[in-house]
Parts: C-alpha cells; sequence; structure tokens
C-alpha cells in the first residue's frame, strides 16, 4: 500500500514538472490542474497519510548509507597501503595481526579517552588483532601541539610511553606541558621540543588529514576494520563482533 501511496507522490510530482514550463502555467485547457492545485492536492494528501512521507525519508536514508558504505569500501581500497602499511604509525596488539583496527583519534577527543579501554581490552583479548593509530588533530591547537608531541615521541622511541600519558593528561595541551609530560615519561625534551616542530612531523600530519578526507572523516574517533568505516566509539561487544567477522574472512 505504501508503495502504491509513493508512486502517486510520484506522479503528481512529475504531473507538476509537465504543466510548469519556462516557469508559468500552461492553461487549463492543455493542463488540467494548476500549479496551487497541484500544490494543494500534494499537501492535503500528505496531511491525511504523513507515514508516507516517513516511508520516503526512511527509504532516502537507506540509500543514501548503501552509497556511503559503497563509497568508503572504494576509498579504502584505493588507500589500503596508508591505512594498514603505513611504517611511520604506531601500533599497538600483535605487529603480524591478521586483524587491523585503524583509529583516527584526537588527544583532546571526550570520547576517544572513553573508547581507550575499549580497544585496549580488544588487543588484550585477540591475539590476532593489532591496532594502527592515526593522529587527527580536529578540536583546535592544543589537539594539533598533542599531535605533535605523539609524533615526535615516536623519533625516541617513547611513542607508547607519552601516547598513555596524554591520554590520561587532565588539563591544557601547551608545549610546556607536553615538554613536562615527556620529560616524566623518560623523554628527552630539548629533542622533543625540535622534533614537534619538524617538517617530518609536518607531513606525517598533513598525511593523516589527507587519509582521513579521502575517507569523509570529520570527527573523532573514527575507526577502520576490514572494509567499514565506523564513525563515533562502539560499545566492546560491537567491536568484538567486528573483530570476530573479520577474523572469519581470514
Amino acid at each position: 500500500m505504501r508503495s502504491v501511496r509513493l508512486l502517486v507522490i510520484a506522479g503528481l510530482v512529475g504531473l507538476a514538472a509537465a504543466v510548469l514550463v519556462a516557469g508559468h502555467t500552461v492553461a487549463a485547457d492543455e493542463a488540467k490542474l494548476t500549479q496551487q492545485e497541484i500544490e494543494k492536492i500534494v499537501r492535503d494528501y500528505l496531511l491525511r497519510e504523513p507515514e508516507v512521507l516517513a516511508e520516503a525519508f526512511r527509504r532516502l536514508q537507506q540509500r543514501q548509507s548503501a552509497s556511503a558504505a559503497t563509497r568508503s569500501k572504494q576509498a579504502i581500497h584505493d588507500h589500503r597501503q596508508a591505512l594498514f602499511a603505513d611504517q611511520t604509525s604506531p601500533v599497538e596488539g600483535n605487529a603480524q595481526g591478521k586483524v587491523t583496527i585503524v583509529e583516527f583519534f584526537d588527544y583532546r577527543c571526550v570520547h576517544c579517552r572513553h573508547v581507550a579501554p575499549t580497544i585496549d581490552q580488544i588487543v588484550s583479548s585477540n591475539t590476532s588483532v593489532r591496532v594502527v593509530y592515526k593522529n587527527f588533530p580536529v578540536l583546535g591547537e592544543p589537539s594539533v601541539l598533542a599531535a605533535r608531541a605523539a609524533v615526535a615521541a615516536q623519533q625516541q622511541g617513547g611513542w607508547q610511553k607519552l601516547h598513555r600519558a596524554m591520554l590520561a593528561f587532565d588539563g591544557d595541551f601547551t608545549v610546556e606541558a607536553l615538554l613536562a609530560l615527556g620529560t616524566s615519561v623518560g623523554l628527552d625534551s630539548v629533542k622533543l621540543k625540535t622534533d614537534m616542530m619538524s617538517l617530518e612531523t609536518d607531513r606525517a600530519l598533513q598525511a593523516n588529514l589527507a587519509l582521513a578526507a579521502a575517507l569523509g572523516l570529520d570527527a573523532t574517533p573514527s575507526f577502520v576494520i576490514g572494509d567499514r568505516v565506523i564513525r563515533g566509539a562502539l560499545a566492546p561487544e560491537a567491536f568484538q563482533a567486528l573483530v570476530d567477522e573479520e577474523a572469519g574472512k581470514r
């Protein structure tokens, strides 16, 4: 019945297009309905049958979701090397793991901090999982500074320690605060400061931003698992289900 109703609306819209030529209404002897009459018919019908509009929106959302999924799969295929095999991106878990989770995150993102224990749980519970971290600072200059510090820490082999310290840090990410955090975890603060502002760090962050744009990402946390893009944090059970599904493909 709803399909019939949608066809009725489509027919009315088609009739409206047919009778509107060059911005004016065709003469009444050529078209029985004026533009105003057609608009009234459509309006009255939708007021009587509002669920038809809801159904139309639902179908539109389904088509848009399917289209977005297709675009995401293609983008992942086109950027597999940068996503899954970039040697400059820090990795936790099994470096040779069969299932890879790529996380785009921001150190100031509350949801990124909240999901961190879930990711840790997934890694500790699944020996076949590796997590690739992509700095994606989207929350202003302090986020950019934190991302710079994370990239710079890799130059000293201290990314993991600083990463954990920054996730736990409750304060503003300033250069001074980041250098103090670096010192607290055993990093050379002078080298850290120099590397934070280096061209190499610039290139690493720009590459991540470009990759996120190619995937259509604009918020954190976002994840890539297999050929799927997941926007936002998931519950532990949902993450585990995705990991199990992906592992089953191997």
